[in-house]
């Protein structure tokens, strides 16, 4: 559905014409779910570890049903079978309990309404374990289930399922960009105001009330004064009084500090022709494998051995993409991704010691193949 006509602020309404559910998705469940299949897909090198779990809200029924998406619960899988989103008997507990504490209820603010899943398969459409979920949890007409497409180098794409006629549909019904700014135009907000959530109701088969842990305190900006100690509040007479003094030796002990970590980089770095200068050498490399682009490096160069992280930059079609590298994918050394545009250039930065930085750049360009 065009994002110009979307009626509903706030939230971006997925249906079909003539079709028995619509679907009202909150923004920022896009903003904080499209984080959490990132971070599945980053985590295995090539293909990206799927994650799932349950999507939370309210269902209205009417023709059509209206299914609003107000949260949702991350539901951990053990990979036992591969980087697939896939239960075995020994994790599958986890999913029935979440169920069982999110049964709808009509007199709850919210409840499991379907269920979701990043997909990082071949197309987009559900698999057998997935249609055979729906049914064991989520037999209701108005139930859905949600496929999030994630891609390294472009925006992820999503789809909606549902049942019709007692069957799901062998394809996605209509695909759309799981992200707040191609749907909206606007940027997510503060990371503040996207962590916030729906309260969760308790746990059905939690004790006494009485015996349940004090609720969270609310936003610092709403906490009264009596509650905080008082050295948070600095005199404005004793601010103003230090402003002054407080500025000199700040500015001397940082640049000291430059002059110091410069020095010590200079050292560590040596220069660019000496002996040394191997130590800083990554290995990248990038071909054509398929319909995707392999992106190599050494893991077994020094500076990648000695890094704890580093990141890939990928500019591709006028966008850049970081893509975060923890120490089991550096020593990996690989990266398997689709590209959008004929001109793909990455950039791999690593950083084996504190205050070194050591990067790499290699361009690919399809004429080249």
């Amino acid at each position: 559905m065009d994002p110009s006509i979307q009626a509903t602020p706030g939230y971006y309404v997925w249906e079909l014409p003539g079709k028995p559910v619509s679907v009202h998705l909150n923004l920022f469940v896009i903003d904080r779910l499209s984080a959490e299949v990132m971070r599945g897909f980053g985590a295995v090198p090539k293909r990206g570890a799927e994650v799932g779990g349950l999507l939370l809200g309210t269902i209205e029924p009417g023709a059509p049903s209206i299914v609003r998406i107000e949260d949702f619960e991350v539901i951990a899988c053990d990979y036992k079978r591969g980087p697939s989103y896939l239960f075995t008997a020994d994790d599958g507990a986890a999913f029935d309990d979440a169920c069982l504490r999110w049964q709808p209820d009509s007199a709850l603010p919210t409840y499991a309404v379907g269920y979701f899943r990043s997909h990082t398969r071949d197309g987009l459409s559900l698999a057998p374990e997935d249609i055979e979920l729906m049914e064991n949890y989520f037999p209701s007409p108005s139930n859905i289930a949600l496929l999030v497409k994630p891609f390294a180098t472009k925006v992820s794409i999503a789809s909606f399922f549902f049942r019709e006629d007692g069957l799901f549909p062998s394809s996605a019904p209509l695909e759309f960009p799981f992200r707040r700014r191609e749907l909206t135009g606007e940027d997510p907000p503060p990371r503040r105001s996207m962590l916030e959530r729906v309260p969760r109701r308790r746990d059905p088969r939690s004790e006494d009330p009485a015996l349940a842990p004090p609720a969270p305190p609310e936003p610092s900006d709403s906490i009264p004064a009596s509650a905080i100690p008082p050295y948070a509040y600095p005199s404005p007479a004793k601010s103003r009084a230090r402003k002054g003094w407080v500025w000199l030796p700040l500015s001397f002990v940082f640049l000291l500090l430059g002059v110091v970590l410069g020095f010590q980089a200079a050292l560590t770095m040596g220069p660019r022709g000496a002996g040394g200068s191997g130590d800083y050498l990554l290995g990248l490399t990038v071909s054509k494998e398929g319909a995707n682009l392999s992106v190599k490096w050494d893991g077994a160069a020094p500076a990648v051995k000695a890094a704890q992280s580093g990141v890939l930059e990928i500019e591709d079609g006028g966008r850049t993409k970081p893509v975060d590298l923890d120490v089991a994918q550096l020593r990996n050394g690989s990266i398997l991704l689709e590209n959008s545009s004929n001109t793909v250039r990455f950039r791999l930065i690593v950083y084996p010691q504190p205050g070194v930085t050591v990067t790499q750049t290699k361009e690919w360009k399809g004429s080249s193949q």
